[in-house]
């Protein structure tokens, strides 16, 4: 069945003669008086795209609204369905045209690919009969091949009508800001036809093995260049990746397919698949979170048969690509050829996934959480990338796209003028000194941070070395990563903040200790108070990496001032441990995040006890408002310019004043061009902003009046508005600041 399959749609013919063939051909291995073909379209409906046994002028006059009918039931279900006494089915769609009457029984299978729905392909007999394991799979395993079918170019063309196709937004997150124009290009291409039916099992059992100890070794090799041979996330990732690459379990799943006839593409697709619907349906965040991973190498070993099998361009990306995917790791982002990779839209990911922390690092704007994206695009489709209001624009009119492109020339333009005066320290007009620094979590992150000329790191995130690996990292590991960064700042000052693991940052070794609410659970400084040793032996990795220079090391999360008390008793053990091993820093200055509303009304007592305190706005906002950050709906529900935030941080502002106690900011707030307004008006001398975002910020600073928005700050904060993020923009505008790059 699988090779008249095959020949059917590798024959030379238009798409339609070929998939009434296919249609055909199903029918007859199947013994069934109809098989029908439903393929999606791009307003999501289902369309009739070729039948054997309903009305020949049924054929694209027939669509299905999404989730309509049986074929909308089939679509929705992760695998086949078989339904009995069709009539009466409360699903049922009566579509006179079809004449479907006389057809009592229904099996229907999701064309999965990747994940996604591309159409749904269904028998029926007209004689009352139940389907038993043999028809079911032998109906999902050419659903399967159907599906890499409907994703070849020539198919979708003739289904999407593409001279007609609309224009689309699509929304998602900002997980890595900027502005972008290319064309769509995607992560996992059509498998070519001709390379979907094993013609000889034995031998592509062997293609298999050999593919996969290639994979191992490319791996091997990715971990011994020179810019991996240092600890850090790169390497903690790819060795995570090393490990579930020598998984025997998936690699016996593709095994089966090809013993069922699948080349051993064809079968290592049908296992990402079943893999991603079985991951997208899990409790788990971060079961959810490894989805990527699984992409990455079952993409990884996809791509070397089919290169293998003498198919050079399989994987080149066409120049000025905006990439779509369903979800990727960062390993795969960091091999792709950069040059030619201008965006990234993912339909799964949040702004602390692996693939964020690289996109940001290499300042690839990149928005994600864009659900169905990839049912709605085409490859070559012209896309506008507006990572910064987390958004897309699919095949823009003319006019929209001229408009873009001079947006991105004119940003361009202002990014260069603000590198060649941005240079030394920033002061507002009325001469008041204000520091930008930068955050970072990757050696990426800090050298970007240098090149902008940041005065220093004001937050290095040091829990990225724990994500994607099995363990926790050695002391050595740890040593040997923040020297590297010490190294690489060139003696500017850095404040290293302590693993702040949980919520959607929980590392392997921890991931059993989860809880139903994770971000209000077990995470950060609790962690570390109620593992002790863990804290001692990371404070003592940064003490070593400090030896006779300054330490500045901050603990995040803290609800209390007794926590606080706790951590510097550990802290103490560790300095005395290097101090007795001849590696004391010269000076250790000891920071808090605030994070958590308690600690705000302890604030004062809290921070007497500080020698700096960093604001964590993107927490400290959420739990304010009791409104998740990264949930979708949850997105408008708060604003950091509202005047409940507002008033909040300035009562943290007047409570460090009178403690004596440098304060920064380091959220998202510090790098929104308003925020950071907003942040001097309130009284700020210190913020800590995105890498990329220090140019802009310091040009902001230095066009601003402190007096000026004081006043404007301090009469919008008692403002009964949901938020007074309007009122700053027109500010801004009148005194000609500049708000983008």
């Amino acid at each position: 069945m699988l090779r008249a399959v095959r020949d059917a749609v590798g024959h030379p013919a238009p798409a339609p003669v070929r998939l009434a063939k296919v249609v055909d051909v199903i029918a007859k291995v199947l013994r069934a008086d109809v098989c029908s073909l439903y393929l999606r379209q791009r307003d999501g409906a289902m369309a009739l795209a070729a039948t054997h046994g309903l009305r020949a002028e049924a054929v694209f006059s027939t669509r299905l609204a999404p989730g309509e009918g049986l074929v909308g039931l089939a679509a929705a279900a992760t695998g086949p369905i078989a339904i009995q006494d069709v009539q009466n089915h409360p699903s049922f769609a009566y579509r006179p045209e079809t004449g479907e009457d006389a057809y009592s029984t229904f099996l229907g299978a999701p064309l999965l690919r990747s994940g996604i729905v591309g159409g749904v392909l269904v028998i029926q007999h007209v004689a009352d009969r139940s389907y038993d394991d043999d028809d079911i799979e032998a109906l999902a395993i050419v659903a399967s091949l159907m599906a890499e079918v409907a994703a070849d170019p020539d198919f979708l063309a003739f289904v999407a009508n593409d001279e007609n196709a609309p224009t689309a937004r699509i929304a998602g997150i900002r997980i890595s800001p900027g502005l972008s124009i290319g064309v769509a290009a995607m992560r996992d291409p059509p498998l070519p036809i001709q390379r979907m039916v094993a013609e000889d099992i034995p031998f592509e059992i062997k293609r298999l093995e050999s593919a996969v100890e290639r994979m191992l070794g490319e791996l091997d090799n990715l971990l011994s260049t020179p810019d991996l041979q240092t600890s850090g996330e790169h390497r903690d990732v790819l060795e995570a990746f090393r490990l579930a690459a020598s998984d025997d379990a998936w690699i016996r799943r593709i095994r089966k397919g090809v013993e069922q006839g699948m080349t051993a593409e064809v079968a290592a697709r049908r296992v990402q698949t079943e893999a991603r619907v079985r991951l997208r349906r899990a409790p788990s965040a971060y079961l959810r979170e490894r989805l990527a991973d699984l992409d990455d190498l079952a993409g990884r070993l996809v791509r070397g048969l089919a290169l293998e099998a003498g198919e050079p361009d399989f994987a080149e990306l066409p120049k000025q690509s905006i990439l779509f995917a369903h979800a990727m790791g960062p390993a795969e982002l960091l091999e792709l050829d950069r040059s030619r990779i201008v965006g990234l839209v993912l339909e799964e990911g949040s702004l602390s996934s692996h693939v964020a922390v690289v996109a940001r690092a290499l300042s690839i704007p990149a928005i994600a959480g864009v659900p169905g994206a990839l049912s709605i695009v085409q490859p070559g489709d012209q896309i506008i990338l507006d990572a910064d209001h987390a958004q897309a624009l699919l095949r823009p009119a003319a006019q929209v796209l001229s408009t873009f492109k001079a947006s991105a020339a004119a940003r361009s333009a202002r990014k260069a003028s603000y590198a060649n005066t941005g240079h030394g320290p920033a002061h507002t007009r009325d001469g008041h000194r204000i520091s930008i620094m930068a955050n970072a979590g990757l050696l990426l992150d800090v050298e970007t941070a240098i090149n902008e000329d940041a005065e220093g790191i004001g937050l290095f995130r040091t829990e990225l070395s724990f994500l994607g690996r099995s363990g926790l990292p050695t002391l050595d590991e740890q040593i040997a990563l923040y020297s590297e960064v010490r190294r690489i700042s060139g003696g500017r000052p850095i404040a290293f903040r302590t693993f702040d693991h949980g919520g959607d940052k929980t590392p392997a070794a921890l991931i059993n200790h989860r809880e139903a609410n994770p971000a209000l659970g077990w995470r950060a400084i609790r962690i570390a108070l109620d593992l002790p040793d863990s804290l001692r032996e990371q404070l003592y990795a940064l003490a070593v990496a400090a030896a006779n220079d300054d330490l500045n090391v901050m603990f995040p999360m803290v609800a209390e001032v007794d926590e606080i008390r706790q951590a510097r008793a550990i802290l103490g053990v560790a300095l005395n441990q290097a101090a007795s091993d001849g590696k004391a820093p010269r000076r250790v200055n000891v920071g808090v995040a605030i994070e958590t509303p308690s600690l705000v009304w302890q604030g004062e007592r809290a921070l007497r006890r500080m020698d700096f305190a960093t604001v964590g706005t993107n927490d400290l906002l959420q739990f304010t408002f009791a409104a998740d950050r990264d949930g979708v709906r949850m997105n408008d529900r708060y604003d950091s310019l509202s005047p409940p935030a507002l008033s909040m941080l300035r009562h943290i502002v007047r409570a460090a004043r009178r403690a004596g106690t440098p304060l920064s900011v380091c959220g998202e707030m510090a790098s929104d061009p308003l925020g950071a307004i907003a942040l001097a008006g309130l009284g700020i001398k210190n913020l800590s902003v995105s890498p990329s975002s220090v140019s802009l910020i310091k040009e902001i600073v230095r066009n601003l009046d402190t007096t000026t928005v004081k006043k404007l700050i301090d009469e919008l904060i008692d403002s009964e508005e949901h938020s007074v993020r309007s009122q700053i923009h027109e500010f801004a505008v009148s005194h000609g600041l500049p708000l983008e790059e």
